[in-house]
């Protein structure tokens, strides 16, 4: 460049630049320019006429130069806000806005890292290691940390989802769901009428007749009718013996509503309703209904008399009702589906195409994790070529409150999310499911939820059985997060209830704390001792650092897992090194959450199991593929090319089928790092690793833990 960075911005100039880095779309990254030394510009369009100098591969440190002058202004403006008058520590307002100051900060490194690397090929140093970046961080901790931690300064803040950039990452899309205390929105009319503008220009894409997104609907349709035909072979007992006594009692309630539940089922799993052989109601839309009804039914006062005061073991008819209630509710959390084959065909292509469209193919000789990220960015790049899913769900969404006049909730198992069998592991002679559960929970409002009654109903089934079963619930949703605090208390009451005490335990992890993402307090803490110092701290204090326990694994107990487990961690996975990269220490994180999940399912004689976020799409389906791949490491192989059909099934699917869209990019490239760290100790002494590992369970379990697929198809 002809002329010089200069030293100090302008903190208007800083954001915008910020806002225009966040803004790259990564699937097709264009060029950047500088505009009067100080404005980065990704859109030639806004600053057309004028004089810009536009870079080339070689224009990295100039980028790299007004990044930092940015984060300079921004230390600055925050440093001068803190000590001035001005700041009204109390004024929610201001809060927010140095929140979305650092948040806006980090993500804009993230992504020019990214962007630098793709459009570059240059890889840099982390940005947030970069004086400036630390800079900035180290006044966010003096000044505002313990403030901006006290969750409850954010509620009933302004719009959260202000525009489109937002809507399109479906990072927190639920909150087109759920309304603030006072019933108002967290979206503007602003960011709806630029959605609907961005809707109508995308829908006239060239390459709309490729768009893989048009078979899931069909294919959807088809997944329901083989579930319903499983619902009902699983439950005929309980049908046959429900219609011996309908008729006498067709005037209840709960048979009534039953009835119909059946009746559905019977529609949905019927061949001629596929969207394929008929342009009238599908069998999606009758699987829905069967939902529709069996909730209903547990909404009877019958159902509700009769769980709140059992009926006498003579009385023939209450107890077939209940039976028949909590044997479909049972069944539509372990329901198999049909499509796993023509999923992972769909995936195939779509990954076959984006190679074509000439993205990302592997050099020859390269790892498997290699293969795995590069067909990640060739899907990425394909679906990134047609209109957006998410948007059009949220345009769909408000389009439908509009015209029936209410409020539609969150409740992702009501919306088409449906739970179902994954697979089984089996370990010391026991088998256990895994299953696919989002939030079983259903949220109008940012402080009230409410558990699903079909959860309740799937919980009593457990109660019920001979033995008594037992679900562990991983629950990875952010009990600190002003978001997601509300649907946290539910789910932990569930444990705390006599009710279902036996049958239910819930283990959360953290996955959105300061330690889980080693950023500001813990951005520098590259000595291993002293990290393995923080992680102990953290494990000293469960609650306070995000965990909750389930009753019959103690405080104590985890403890005394982690005192071993820790150094064994450093010992086999990071050769005891003394500094630790920040990777090094994200990888480590999840390797302990990993073998913290095995020590569960060996020490409570589990029956199932599940990885439940919001809505199992992104983090629970990264932890859920993860999972997967480790025991499939650990016992045999993960060579084989159904072994890796089904990881890319368990970790694409999900995202792809309900939103339409990639898993989050920064769940996978989390997982896959995590991953490629246990094979590379694996390679260099499985026998080693293998038998310090066992040190931390029961005898025979690891040598015992296997995956068994679940049949399907």
């Amino acid at each position: 460049m002809a002329t010089k960075t200069k030293e100090n911005i302008s903190v208007k100039d800083a954001m915008d630049n910020l806002a225009a880095i966040v803004s790259i779309d990564l699937n097709a990254p264009g060029p950047i320019g500088i505009w009067k030394d100080s404005r980065l510009v990704v859109d030639e369009e806004e600053f057309r006429g004028t004089d810009l100098y536009w870079l080339s591969g070689e224009g990295a440190e100039a980028v790299l130069e007004i990044l930092d002058a940015t984060f300079r202004a921004l230390t600055g403006h925050l440093e001068k806000l803190a000590k001035g008058p001005e700041m009204d520590w109390d004024n929610e307002k201001q809060l927010q806005e140095v929140a979305a100051i650092i948040a806006l900060a980090g993500e804009s490194a993230v992504k020019m890292e990214r962007y630098l690397a793709l459009r570059m090929d240059r890889q840099v140093e982390k940005i947030q290691q970069r004086p400036d970046f630390q800079a900035l961080q180290e006044c966010y901790t003096r000044y505002f940390l313990q403030k901006l931690d006290k969750e409850e300064v954010f509620e009933g803040g302004d719009e959260i989802l202000t525009d489109v950039e937002t809507v399109r990452r479906d990072g927190d899309y639920e909150l087109f769901y759920i309304r603030k205390e006072d019933g108002t929105p967290y979206f503007n009319k602003q960011v709806v009428s630029r959605m609907r503008l961005s809707c109508d220009f995308e829908s006239v894409s060239d390459t709309f007749e490729e768009d893989p997104l048009l078979q899931v609907r069909a294919m959807t349709d088809r997944d329901l009718q083989a579930s319903a035909k499983q619902i009902l072979g699983d439950c005929h007992t309980g049908i046959v013996e429900f219609y011996k006594i309908y008729a006498k009692h067709s005037d209840n309630q709960l048979a009534s509503s039953l009835s119909m539940a059946v009746t559905a089922l019977l529609l949905a799993g019927n061949t001629r309703n596929l969207l394929q052989n008929s342009a009238k109601k599908s069998c999606l839309q009758y699987f829905s209904d069967f939902h529709r009804f069996l909730r209903r039914a547990m909404k009877t006062p019958e159902y509700q008399k009769w769980i709140a005061y059992a009926p006498e073991k003579t009385e023939k008819m209450p107890h077939t009702l209940l039976h028949l209630t909590h044997a479909l509710c049972d069944s539509f959390f372990h329901r198999l589906g049909g499509i796993k084959q023509e999923s992972i065909g769909l995936i195939h292509r779509t990954m076959r195409r984006g190679n074509e469209k000439g993205k990302a193919a592997p050099k020859k000789g390269d790892g498997l994790w290699t293969q795995v990220s590069c067909d990640d960015e060739n899907f990425r790049s394909f679906l990134g070529q047609f209109p957006n899913g998410p948007l059009f769900k949220i345009i769909d969404l408000i389009r439908e409150e509009e015209e029936e006049d209410q409020i539609v909730p969150f409740d992702p198992i009501g919306q088409e999310n449906f739970p179902g069998r994954l697979y089984e592991l089996e370990a010391s002679g026991r088998k256990i499911e895994l299953l696919r559960i989002p939030s079983p929970t259903r949220q109008s409002s940012i402080n009230k939820a409410e558990l699903l009654d079909e959860f309740r109903g799937f919980l009593r089934s457990y109660q019920v059985a001979r033995p008594h079963r037992r679900h562990l619930m991983i629950h990875l949703q952010d009990r600190f997060s002003w978001k997601e605090a509300c649907r946290c208390k539910i789910l932990e009451s569930v444990q705390k209830n006599i009710e279902f005490s036996t049958a239910f335990g819930l283990l959360t992890l953290p996955k959105n704390s300061h330690f889980y993402h080693q950023n500001f307090e813990f951005l520098n803490c590259n000595k291993a001792m002293e990290f393995l110092n923080a992680f102990a701290q953290q494990i000293e204090h469960p609650l306070e650092s995000g965990y909750f326990l389930p009753d019959s694994f103690s405080k104590e107990e985890l403890k005394q897992f982690s005192n071993e487990a820790l150094p064994l961690i450093h010992r086999c996975f990071f050769e005891e090194k003394a500094a630790l990269t920040q990777r090094n220490r994200e990888d480590f994180i999840e390797l302990f959450y990993h073998l913290l999940i095995l020590k569960l399912i060996d020490k409570l004689q589990l029956d199932s199991v599940s990885f439940t976020c919001k809505d199992a799409v992104d983090t629970g389906a990264a932890l859920n593929a993860s999972f997967f791949a480790l025991v499939k490491m650990l016992g045999e192989d993960f060579a084989d090319k159904k072994d890796l059909d089904q990881f890319r099934w368990l970790l694409y699917t999900p995202a792809l089928f309900i939103r339409e869209r990639a898993i989050d990019a920064e769940k996978f490239n989390r997982m896959l790092s995590c991953l490629e760290q246990f094979s590379l100790a694996l390679e260099q002494d499985s026998k080693r690793v293998f038998k310090e590992l066992e040190t931390l369970y029961s005898k025979s379990f690891l040598k015992t833990l296997r995956v068994a697929p679940t049949a399907r198809d």
